[in-house]
């Protein structure tokens, strides 16, 4: 099964900032002549310039404005472990462009690694993958992000480089850009990210890696129980519904085709693998057990993990995932 590296809209088209200078992604609004252009020049040795957005409540995320109508559903693949402690974790991600029904929804796939709980309020997260939320990008079109939060996962910390936290050192990958360039086809052509992100104890820093490039790094002293190393790592897809409750709606999730359809049908991430708090860290198949698959409407989004200790290379463990959304199966 061929799959090629999806690359950057910035990569194909401009290649690289000058040494010592990374690409940041200005996203203006719709009637703005220079709507998603990228602006270079920006010294990486001041990773921490950026400022937290402030947006009307009008623009904000619908999951924050408490609407009972607006869920996260989800389809992914989960393990956890209260003893061990994971140093990281990797997966290529499939790229696709799904539809998403209102500016206001979303479509995400991601590698999650966190620590703590929302029951002791030490929740820290680091998210990194790909997106489709006209609200933030101002287009239909998938994005690489990332985001991390800590204390209780909410309170401090966000999306991308839009406030301080996340250090971006490689003048070649766009944090928030497209990759429009590299898009699935139905029954053609498959593309995927690479994504790896790894704690290295001689900078005490979260790494993360995408494609081949070093892209840049959260020092531990951001977090709180992410300190030590993650308790859960999970890779899947997730929507926000903000349907009004009678009709669910038609986001699509990955591919927008159900997990069973399977290769150049469904959406695939492979190549799960974690690195574990030993002193070689060298990265290893992620175990089936224990583990679990988490799907919130399994007729409106499903998932299939497989595992296959005598395939070659990247795809001994590997899972499809995905789907529709709103079908006379999923009504609501």
């Amino acid at each position: 099964m061929e799959v090629k590296l999806a690359e950057q809209t910035f990569k194909s088209e401009v290649g690289s900032c000058p040494e010592g200078m990374i690409p940041i992604l200005r996203n203006q609004r719709p009637n703005s002549r220079t709507r998603g252009d990228i602006r270079q020049g920006i010294d990486s040795s001041h990773g921490h310039f950026q400022h937290k957005l402030t947006v009307n409540a009008s623009e904000a995320d619908p999951a924050n404005l408490h609407d009972a109508t607006v869920a996260h559903e989800y389809a992914k693949y989960q393990f956890s472990s209260g003893s061990a402690l994971y140093r990281g974790a990797k997966g290529y991600f499939n790229v696709w462009k799904p539809s998403v029904e209102a500016s206001y929804e979303f479509s995400l796939t991601q590698l999650r690694l966190a620590a703590g709980s929302s029951v002791q309020k030490d929740l820290n997260t680091i998210d990194v993958g790909w997106r489709v939320y006209n609200s933030t990008y101002y287009d239909a079109l998938p994005h690489l992000f990332i985001s991390w939060t800590t204390i209780n996962g909410e309170s401090e910390g966000c999306y991308d480089l839009q406030c301080p936290g996340f250090v971006q050192i490689s003048s070649k990958v766009v944090v928030g850009g497209s990759l429009s360039a590299s898009l699935s086809q139905t029954n053609g052509p498959q593309y995927e990210m690479q994504v790896i992100v790894f704690w290295d104890r001689g900078t005490d820093a979260w790494w993360l890696h995408v494609n081949g490039e070093y892209v840049g790094y959260w020092p531990n002293s951001l977090f709180t129980s992410l300190k030590a190393g993650a308790n859960s790592v999970e890779w899947g897809g997730e929507i926000l519904n903000g349907g009004n409750g009678s009709t669910h709606t038609k986001t699509d999730m990955g591919s927008g085709e159900f997990a069973q359809l399977g290769w150049q049908r469904a959406a695939f991430i492979r190549s799960l693998m974690t690195v574990t708090s030993t002193p070689q860290q060298v990265f290893v198949d992620a175990p089936l057990v224990p583990s679990k698959v988490i799907t919130t409407k399994a007729n409106c989004y499903s998932e299939q993990i497989f595992h296959d200790s005598s395939s070659p290379g990247d795809w001994r463990t590997w899972m499809y995932y995905g789907g529709p959304g709103l079908t006379y199966d999923c009504p609501t």
